[in-house]
């Protein structure tokens, strides 16, 4: 008995102790020894064919599990992305790192997240539509009720650059167009605000500060926020590339430099991005990476701090929460011109991913794969059913994200709304712009959607988590808003506010102009060839001014499509230049009162094929007219 005993010591202290221990797995149940060979199949679908070039970083409780590089930094040298080496533009993934400085001055008692901002600002400083305060959660949350302002966001050369204080101007403010708390509306203004009292509170410029109490306090040797990051010779020999896709070809993208620093001026590697995320993962707040004096900091940094609806996911003081299956993860994505990024960290697992690409506006199912991959998601069946409701929320709907106060107020017009319809299936089919298919979603407690279609959509693929949504209702049933939980609410838009409606009045006016336009241009060749044979009958008051008045619509209108194209060779150029367009628009309601006046005065002695051909000119025109007011192309 004492042999075999004896045996079975030996036996047990000759096997490997890791026998015993846990197999360490991903949230999604993946062990980790499988994860490199998972990655890399998921990224041989999508490096060369949809992105030059990608490196990742994963975390998991406490150490990097991966990190590394595929595809081109450099398409045209050939030169492979190093993810500990090759620098990219972390775009809004910038964001994070400036609540992460807002909150450990938050800790240090000097900033209180319930205050009046305008208490850390200037006096005067902040011009405001609504009485009611703005608060550094407002700012953190998207609610402070900005609108968004292309203008000087971004610039292709240096020497325009501009210092937070030079571009915080109340020149350069964003009108506010919502009381705060009430909708999210994403802000790139808001968190260059919020840095701007970093600078302020901390007595550091923004820069200085981030460098000293966030990149260097991580070790992120290979990050910077300068704005003017070509003095920066050693990043330069690093930096890769970015791009933008063009049919099956990545077509080189400019360099751009940004003003709004806070929001979107980091430049970064994947194994800087780890350490980040190292940082966020710490909860105990010690060794290497930490970011704070006390995990309760942290703690409170990662808890919801706003939401639309109960059932829908929120904000967690900046982070962007998403829900895959039974995980709650936290994140932020960035697009910039030339790249795409996306951090997303899983506090309850310790759990991390970031990804850095240098192709603009990546839209491939490549964060999908990934999600499922590594976090998973558990899909439950849901049935399909009708509801009163589904009537109820028919309509259109526009972001509440958006310009409001200048001529690319328009923007939606072009690009449509969304638009919801009733199912007679059974639930609603929401329609998005570029979508070929609707979004079926079916109603699963009052008033909250949850989707029943297969597949995925763009907006899945751009980032934006569409499974779940949710509307806000007054007393009287009204619809008041709708959201997906997301960075935007959507607003039910007016029939005469549709762009379905506005487009029709623009092709009508066209179509007015350009025949009325044609036919006396076509008259007036007759004439020529008539007046060398004879004398020809002179013109009535009447056709002169019709044909003046038609002529001026059509001049407007090729105004505006060279205003178009020539904001969107540059949409965040300074509109200063531009306003000469606004100024020749005010030719059209000039000559309506003009011909207006001729036409009226002489309109008896037209026939009556001429009264009808003047009346709708002058209709059409001035409905034109009242188009361009609204959307401010006579400002």
């Amino acid at each position: 008995m004492r042999k075999l005993l004896l045996c079975l010591v030996i036996v047990f202290l000759l096997i490997p102790a890791n026998t015993f221990a846990k197999e360490k797995m991903l949230p999604s149940g993946m062990p980790i020894q499988d994860v490199e060979q998972t990655v890399d199949s998921i990224m041989e679908k999508y490096i060369g064919k949809d992105i030059p070039g990608l490196a990742i970083a994963i975390v998991q409780d406490g150490e990097i599990i991966l990190l590394k590089g595929y595809g081109q930094s450099d398409i045209e040298n050939n030169k492979p992305v190093d993810p500990e080496k090759t620098i990219f533009e972390a775009a809004s993934v910038s964001k994070l790192y400036t609540w992460s400085a807002v909150m450990q001055l938050v800790e240090q008692g000097k900033i209180d997240l319930e205050a009046d901002i305008k208490t850390y600002l200037p006096e005067d400083f902040l011009e405001t539509t609504f009485d009611k305060k703005i608060t550094m959660l407002d700012l953190m949350n998207h609610t402070a009720g900005f609108e968004d302002k292309a203008e000087h966001y971004f610039i292709f050369t240096p020497n325009e650059l501009l210092s937070l204080d030079d571009y915080l101007t109340n020149e350069k403010q964003p009108k506010q167009v919502f009381k705060p708390g009430t909708n999210t509306a994403y802000s790139n203004y808001s968190t260059t605000l919020a840095g701007f009292i970093v600078q302020r509170v901390s007595g550091q410029p923004f820069e200085d500060y981030m460098q000293e109490h966030i990149l260097e306090k991580l070790h992120m040797e290979s990050s910077s926020f300068a704005q003017n990051y070509e003095q920066d010779k050693n990043m330069m020999a690093y930096k890769g590339y970015g791009y933008g896709k063009k049919g099956d070809q990545f077509e080189k993208k400019p360099s751009v430099y940004v003003n709004e620093a806070p929001a979107a001026a980091l430049n970064t590697t994947a194994s800087d991005l780890a350490y980040f995320m190292l940082a966020h993962l710490n909860q105990n707040q010690t060794g290497d990476y930490q970011l704070f004096q006390n995990k309760e900091t942290l703690l409170t940094m990662h808890e919801q701090s706003y939401r639309s609806n109960a059932q829908l996911p929120g904000n967690a003081h900046g982070f962007w929460e998403r829900f895959n299956g039974i995980n709650r993860l936290i994140e932020h994505g960035g697009n910039l011109i030339g790249y795409t990024s996306l951090l997303s960290i899983l506090p309850d697992q310790n759990f991390g991913l970031a990804i850095l690409t240098n192709v603009e506006d990546e839209a491939s199912s490549l964060r999908i794969d990934l999600y499922e991959a590594l976090v998973g998601n558990k899909k439950e069946s849901i049935p399909i059913s009708t509801s009163a409701n589904d009537d109820l929320v028919q309509g259109s709907y526009r972001a509440a994200k958006g310009i409001y106060s200048s001529f690319l107020s328009i923007a939606p017009i072009i690009s449509s709304d969304l638009k919801i319809k009733k199912n007679e299936g059974g639930g609603i089919d929401v329609s998005v712009p570029g979508e070929e298919q609707p979004i079926h979603y079916v109603e699963t407690a009052p008033f909250f959607y949850e989707r029943v279609s297969d597949g995925m959509s763009l907006l899945d693929k751009q980032g934006v988590d569409v499974s779940r949504m949710a509307f806000e209702v007054d007393s009287e049933q009204n619809i008041i808003k709708m959201s997906f939980g997301t960075a935007t609410d959507y607003l039910p838009v007016k029939l005469m506010d549709r762009a379905s409606t506005n487009m029709l009045l623009i092709v009508i006016f066209l179509v007015v102009c350009l025949l009325y336009t044609l036919f006396f241009l076509f008259n007036w060749i007759k004439r020529v060839f008539k007046s060398r044979k004879g004398k020809v009958a002179a013109l009535s008051t009447s056709y002169r001014f019709t044909a003046i008045l038609a002529g001026v619509g059509l001049v407007v209108f090729v105004n505006n499509i060279l205003l178009f194209l020539r904001t969107m060779s540059d949409p965040s150029q300074s509109l200063a230049p531009l306003r000469i367009h606004l100024g020749i628009n005010w030719l059209l309601p000039l000559a309506i009162i003009v011909c207006g006046y001729f036409l009226l005065k002489h309109f008896k002695k037209a026939t009556l094929a001429g009264k009808i051909f003047q009346l709708l000119l002058i209709l059409i025109s001035i409905l034109f007219s009242l188009l361009l007011m609204k959307f401010h192309f006579l400002y």
